[in-house]
């Protein structure tokens, strides 16, 4: 069965549907590529049964293995990170650490649940220990062994430049001029403070440039005396009395792991903290130790802990939003450890920096009153300082890690609130230690400033507004500066010229860059008239091209045979011609002015442009009043009654009057069909037939409507004695044949078209204008008689 062409293309299409395995496949793919939301829907389908597949495989074939583990045999699940040695208070390697989950073959669902949390656990250890690592291995100090060799033998080879006697014997005698100066000039006081300071930098030079590294990298040196000091305040907070640097460090790593690594995972695979239990802690510590997850299930179903065996049977999707919220707070943790531990590094890197610039200081700087002094006074109290703010931070990671510790274990059931407590607590230590390090940085700045005043002799500067020290190596090299500066930078780069010229596209960087310029590109080819691709089906395209369409037609208006040029017939042919293709009189003006802009000859003048617009807007006017029902007559015949009224004259006006006129009766005798056989005759003359009677009947002149269908109406059977009527004439073109009606609507428009055609070559001629008018009359009798019906002569 087939639907009518009428019917819906919904129901055609379920009736026409061809179920063959090909096209079925075919009309899936159409439908799952019809929206961008269905091809999203369609590809998380697709990977979801993938995964599925994958572990209904996984596990069959795991289920032969997994009890095969035993305790002697362990296996660790993230061996790419079983070197750092990261252990728990139990001994257990968090790279051992595993993620039990045991559905049965059948559950679909279980499975692809197991996949993607071992997926979230794996990258949750990743950082967890690459997390405690970096703050073990900052605080461990073995990094300051690789730093010491290279920077020692850069001190020592300036030692050997600088440290000579002919530049200490310059140096001091420049700094004696500066004493007899304030002698002579009145101040023995700051003559006195020279000579001390002159008298300490000797002393004091003499032992710091025999071995100028040696008081800040040696092991009694002021970076690990601060390192020292920092972790015996940070043990004294955490009620240990162990002065070993290293135990403590030990016990830090025990305590980060169990609350950042081993807590959470047992809340989230098990539901709870298992540890409470000293069965479970056994039993949970002896299956990650063998790798079983069988062991660790059966292990929690003998220490009593049923809901965790139960847990690991049926894994759920609300274990993979746990997981999602563990991967959260293990990012942060490893960037709050990251940040704390480049602090520290910086303080060592710039107290080292501060030690070697003191080389210049006490070689010779030292001796110089004034900026050279001051620059000795800034790196003896950098380098201080720095050791000093080793001793702050250290404190601060020991106490912070005491503070977490204690909201681990006072969580309430050491359940997710855990997890939620320490992330909170964690996103406030990055603003405390910003907070932290940006007053030590400023306190070294306040100090050194104060410092150069007592040398130089005058008032302790009083420190307002920002004192963070913005030039010190700390805050230059410190995370948020480097990042602020980098995107600074980034946004210059973006707004600098060159960059645009370099990456063809204006700021380059900014996120719509590219669409940016592929727009800009597009406009400008829009805007001279070009289309490119890709732009045809916008707006500005469509524009483009129907402007290129108007401009052909004001182009091919320049010869229409026998006034070919710039002139009002040529105007009225080019309006007439932008309308005619849906155009309005502003688009039809705007192209002729374009088209006399661009012309070698200069075009048509303002002023014919603005006449052939106003006849044309008089015309549209004219021809909605028209009685004519066919709009191409109706328009001639409005255009030929607005010319036999404006156009007599000899001006420019009455020209584009009757220039619009002509192009008017043109296009009306264009739009009218001819006759299906253009060889055929109708003999007027000595009407033969019906049809030949008609178009005699026709072409004759009358004075009203009236007569001319009282005289076709006689030729429609009419019974005689009976008054001729209007179905009487109608009848007489129904019973004639298609071609006769043609040929009548025809020869009217060319009748038209000729009459005024003349009537422009002769306006003061009135017998060529009535000639016209009756010729439009004749047609428009005709259009008013066959209204309303289906035998009309001009387009059935």
């Amino acid at each position: 069965m087939r639907l009518e062409l009428d019917s819906s293309p919904r129901s055609s299409s379920a009736w026409d549907m061809d179920w063959s395995l090909r096209a079925a496949v075919e009309r899936c793919r159409v439908w799952a590529h019809a929206t961008r939301r269905r091809r999203v829907t369609v590809r998380l389908l697709i990977t979801l049964l993938f995964l599925l597949v994958a572990s209904t495989v996984a596990s069959g074939a795991a289920s032969g293995r997994t009890d095969t583990a035993t305790s002697t045999g362990s296996r660790s699940s993230i061996d790419g990170l079983s070197w750092t040695g990261i252990k728990d208070s139990s001994g257990v390697p968090l790279s051992n650490y595993i993620f039990a989950t045991q559905p049965s073959l059948f559950n679909l669902k279980g499975n692809g649940v197991s996949i993607v949390l071992g997926l979230l656990f794996a990258i949750f250890m990743v950082l967890v220990i690459c997390a405690i690592w970096m703050a073990l291995f900052v605080a461990d100090f073995g990094w300051l062994t690789w730093l010491g060799k290279p920077f020692t033998a850069v001190a020592d080879g300036l030692t050997g430049t600088l440290a000579t006697p002919l530049v200490l014997v310059v140096s001091v005698t420049i700094g004696g001029v500066f004493v007899a100066v304030f002698i002579l000039r009145g101040h023995p006081a700051k003559a006195v403070v020279q000579v001390s300071v002159m008298f300490f930098v000797a002393l004091s030079g003499a032992t710091y440039l025999a071995h100028p590294m040696a008081d800040v990298l040696s092991s009694d040196g002021l970076l690990a005396q601060g390192r020292d000091v920092g972790i015996a305040v940070a043990a004294g907070l955490n009620g240990q009395s162990t002065p070993n640097p290293k135990s403590i460090v030990e016990g830090f790593s025990t305590t980060l792991a169990d609350n950042f690594a081993r807590h959470p995972v047992q809340v989230w695979n098990l539901g709870q903290v298992v540890d409470d239990s000293p069965g479970c802690r056994a039993a949970w510590s002896s299956a990650v130790l063998a790798g079983s997850e069988s062991q660790l299930a059966e292990g929690m179903r003998r220490c009593g802990d049923t809901s965790a065996q139960d847990r690991i049977e049926n894994p759920t999707f609300g274990q993979v939003g746990t997981g999602l919220v563990l991967l959260i707070f293990g990012a942060i943790l490893l960037l709050f450890l990251a940040y704390l531990s480049i602090k520290i590094f910086l303080a060592a890197l710039s107290s080292i920096f501060h030690a070697i610039l003191a080389i210049f200081g006490f070689a010779a700087g030292g001796f110089i009153y004034g900026p050279t002094q001051a620059f000795l006074v800034r790196n003896l109290v950098g380098m201080v300082g720095d050791a000093f703010s080793l001793i702050v931070l250290f404190a601060f990671e020991g106490a912070y890690i005491l503070v977490l510790d204690s909201i681990f274990r006072s969580a309430p059931e050491n359940g997710i609130a855990v997890i939620f407590v320490g992330g909170i607590v964690l996103i406030a230590g990055f603003v405390l230690l910003r907070r932290l390090d940006l007053d030590l940085i400023g306190g070294q700045s306040r100090m050194a400033e104060k410092i150069r005043a007592v040398l130089e002799g005058r008032p302790v500067p009083t420190f307002q507004g920002d004192t963070t020290g913005h030039d010190s190596l700390r805050y230059g090299l410190s995370p948020g500066h480097v990042l602020g500066k980098s995107l600074n930078f980034l946004a210059e780069a973006n707004a600098n010229p060159i960059t645009s010229w370099m990456l063809r596209r204006q700021n380059p960087l900014n996120y719509w860059a590219k669409q940016a310029q592929d727009m800009n590109e597009k406009s400008y080819e829009l805007l001279h008239g070009r289309v490119p691709a890709g732009t045809e089906g916008s707006l500005q395209g469509r524009a483009s091209l129907l402007a290129r369409e108007y401009d052909a037609a004001v182009q091919d208006a320049i010869d229409i045979g026998d006034f070919p040029g710039f002139n009002a017939r040529s105007a009225a042919a080019a309006m007439t011609r932008v309308q005619d293709l849906g155009g309005s009189r502003a688009d039809g003006m705007s192209a002729m002015a374009a088209f006399s802009a661009n012309h070698a000859s200069g075009g048509w003048t303002r002023e014919q442009i603005r006449r052939a617009g106003r006849a044309a807007t008089q015309v549209d006017a004219a021809a909605e009043d028209n009685p004519a029902m066919y709009n191409p007559l109706a328009r001639a015949a409005a255009a030929l009654d607005l010319a036999s009224i404006n156009g007599r004259g000899t001006d420019g006006r009455a020209f584009a009057y009757r220039a619009r006129a002509a192009e008017e009766a043109s296009l009306f005798a264009l739009r009218t069909r001819t006759p299906g056989d253009p060889a055929r005759t109708w003999n007027t003359s000595s009407p033969r037939n019906h049809n030949e009677r008609l178009v005699a009947a026709v072409m004759r002149d009358y004075g009203t409507y009236e007569e001319f269908v009282n005289a076709v109406g006689a030729l429609g059977q009419h019974t005689p004695g009976r008054p001729i009527t209007r179905e009487d004439a109608v009848r007489a073109f129904a019973i004639a044949d298609e071609d006769t009606r043609l040929h009548i609507g025809n020869m009217s428009a060319v009748n038209v078209r000729q009459h005024t055609a003349r009537f422009f070559d002769h306006p003061h001629n009135d017998n060529i204008l009535r000639d016209a008018m009756a010729h439009k009359a004749r047609a428009m009798n005709i259009d008013r008689l066959l209204s309303g019906t289906n035998i009309g002569p001009w387009t059935n």
